[in-house]
């Protein structure tokens, strides 16, 4: 003769329904957590790209600045290279460009031309340009993008030691004592960048949301006259 079975243990209904809810309350603050997640990684990865990018610039810059023995700092407008004018002996050496020479000329010879393009004034490109100098003769070679929407016009200072902002940055004489062999060149980039770079702020597609970054550094020569 057979044993009787013994009863099984089973969840009741008011059981299941507290399981299923807190399951689906850890469900919901697991995906929250990811979405969470996401946002963050979105946004330090735009600054990190923005902030790499004009650190790459800055590398550029600063090693064409060690390497220069004529270092003068001007202007260009929107007119590329071509239009670059160096500022006075008597005015103080603050500029959206630089030209640099590896020989001890800026008027024969090959030197390189850093500066703001401002043709487009939603991107303010930071180019660099070799320019060959023959006699009469001036050749602009191709513009390389060093970094983008650049929104100051005071990119490079010409300073000596104490960071003062020089008057006279070519020649030596009673107040400035060799300034060529002890400018510093300080170099500011301010510039912005999208935030979040697939979302829009507002409806009908408005406006994005932008950040603002600010990156300097001070470069003096290696090689004196």
């Amino acid at each position: 003769m057979d044993s009787p079975r013994s009863g099984g243990a089973a969840y009741t209904l008011a059981e299941m329904l507290i399981v299923m809810g807190l399951f689906s309350l850890l469900t919901i603050a697991m995906v929250a957590t990811q979405l969470f997640g996401l946002r963050v990684y979105t946004l330090a990865a735009t600054k990190l790209s923005a902030t790499a990018g004009c650190r790459k610039a800055l590398n550029t810059v600063r090693d064409q600045i060690r390497s220069a023995k004529e270092v003068d700092i001007g202007n260009c407008n929107n007119f590329g290279p071509a239009s670059f004018t160096n500022i006075g002996l008597s005015a103080l050496q603050v500029g959206n460009a630089i030209r640099l020479s590896t020989n001890n000329t800026l008027t024969n010879g090959t030197y390189m031309l850093i500066y703001q393009d401002a043709t487009l004034p939603t991107t303010n490109y930071l180019k660099q340009c070799m320019v060959t100098v023959t006699g009469t003769t001036t050749n602009y070679g191709v513009t390389n993008i060093l970094a983008t929407y650049i929104t100051n016009w005071d990119i490079f200072t010409a300073e000596d030691y104490l960071a003062h902002t020089l008057t006279n940055e070519d020649q030596e004489d009673n107040t400035l004592q060799a300034i060529p062999n002890r400018l510093v060149v300080y170099v500011k980039l301010q510039f912005y960048q999208w935030e979040y770079p697939v979302a829009f702020v507002g409806t009908n597609q408005g406006a994005n949301m932008y950040d603002f970054y600010q990156l300097r550094t001070k470069v003096t020569r290696r090689a004196w006259n």
